[in-house]
């Protein structure tokens, strides 16, 4: 038998030394391939704790909508100017969501080209044109308005994407709606930023052979917050101001002005079945949504006559004046605003602060888009400055809430500062 060379054994024993020292090296663990379905976006509300997808959802997404096409109608749409959630059978908006600031409002030129049809629909969704609002005698209404977006090109353009949109009577659009788009342009102005949310309700006839829906109704909230850095989340209270209103899309709201429709954030919800505000704590949000439907809804569909003084809440508290140069009684003041089209009859009402320290306004109307000055100092009142007598001053310099009720106690807005 012949014998292997030497250097064939010692290569072999190599071998055989190096195969134990392997085996006793623990295996590492290989990576799994999952098993099972995707994960699937959840379609609950979102929990407080759930930070928001955008900013425009910062206080929650009213119907859980997702961005999934197996949900057609509550199909969620994000943009750096607004969210929504769209209906695909309906051809419009459920909701639409913005943030507005000073920063949102530039000097932008309002786009000209026609309506923009959103390509970026999923596949196989019929995509609604300019066209089929063409000779409908409806109005392209936005939801987030195109004066909310100058900032530049792009973000105005960005409001006349057609799932934006929806068809509004011109008596609506053009009228108290409009009027409330501004209002809120105007809180802006005065140092406030605003959470928005738009939508409709109901069903009055269809455009385009059924694929585009006219609501029978449009509504809106808005929350009003002193500009300023931080959590808006945790600056929103009990005590934030907050509106809201209900609008038919009927010509019926020829002449109405938009103070005429507000009703409160519960009212909102029972109706449309949508869930405000989520994101705020319980309690904030059980106060802020006031109460339901039962005793609050306006009705809107007679016209005021020439004349009628009314007593619906169209008085907005424009300023409160409370660390004037100066001495404080002589300086310290509240502003006043009709924001209706009617003189308002302001006679019982009263004007009151966080310790309960209460104006009780002579009789005085207030006539429409006027202002009256309400002085804490002595002087003789007339048609534009109302005098609370007092020889102290009232406005705590370094905050405070100031509170309008009308001559039945009901409270008609809250100022806070």
């Amino acid at each position: 038998m012949r014998l292997l060379p030497r250097y064939l054994v010692r290569l072999l024993i190599v071998m055989v030394l190096l195969g134990s020292l392997t085996a006793c090296v623990p295996a590492q663990p290989q990576p799994q391939t999952p098993v099972g379905p995707s994960p699937v976006p959840p379609t609950a509300l979102p929990s407080t704790t759930t930070p928001p997808l955008s900013l425009h959802l910062t206080l929650g997404n009213p119907s859980g909508a997702v961005a999934d096409p197996a949900q057609p109608a509550n199909f969620l749409i994000l943009r750096n100017q607004y969210a929504l959630a769209y209906q695909r059978d309906r051809g419009i908006p459920l909701w639409v969501s913005w943030h507005l600031d000073a920063a949102d409002l530039g000097a932008t030129e309002r786009y000209t080209g026609q309506f923009i049809t959103d390509m970026a629909l999923p596949k196989g969704w019929y995509r609604v044109t300019h066209d089929d609002y063409t000779g409908s005698g409806y109005d392209r209404g936005h939801m987030a308005p195109s004066a909310d977006r100058t900032a530049s090109e792009q973000d105005n353009e960005a409001t006349f994407l057609l799932t934006n949109v929806l068809p509004q009577t011109p008596e609506s659009n053009r009228g108290a709606w409009e009027q409330l788009e501004a209002y809120a342009r105007t809180l802006v102005g005065q140092g406030n930023e605003l959470y928005i949310i738009a939508g409709s309700a109901g069903t009055q006839g269809t455009l385009a052979g059924g694929k585009l829906t006219i609501p029978a109704a449009t509504w809106k909230l808005i929350v009003v917050l002193p500009a300023a850095t931080g959590d808006d989340l945790a600056r929103i209270t009990a005590q934030t101001r907050v509106l809201a209103v209900w609008m038919p899309n009927t010509a019926a709201m020829k002449d109405q002005a938009w103070a005429t429709t507000t009703t409160t954030v519960r009212c909102l919800e029972e109706r449309t079945g949508l869930q405000f505000m989520t994101a705020l704590p319980p309690a904030v949000r059980t106060a802020l949504a006031g109460p339901g439907c039962g005793a609050t809804v306006p009705t809107v569909a007679t016209v005021p006559t020439a004349g009628v003084v009314l007593t619906s809440p169209t008085i907005t508290i424009v300023q409160v004046i409370a660390d004037p140069p100066g001495d404080d009684l002589a300086g310290e003041a509240v502003v006043l605003q009709n924001d209706g089209t009617r003189p308002v009859a302001l006679t019982g009402w009263t004007l009151r602060d966080q310790a309960n320290t209460t104006y009780t306004f002579p009789t005085f109307t207030l006539a429409a888009g006027a202002k009256v000055t309400v002085w804490v100092k002595a002087g003789t009142d007339d048609a534009r400055n109302l005098y609370w007598g007092r020889g102290q001053a009232v406005w705590n310099n370094t905050g405070d809430t100031a509170i309008l009720s009308d001559a039945a106690g009901t409270e008609v807005v809250r100022y806070n500062y």
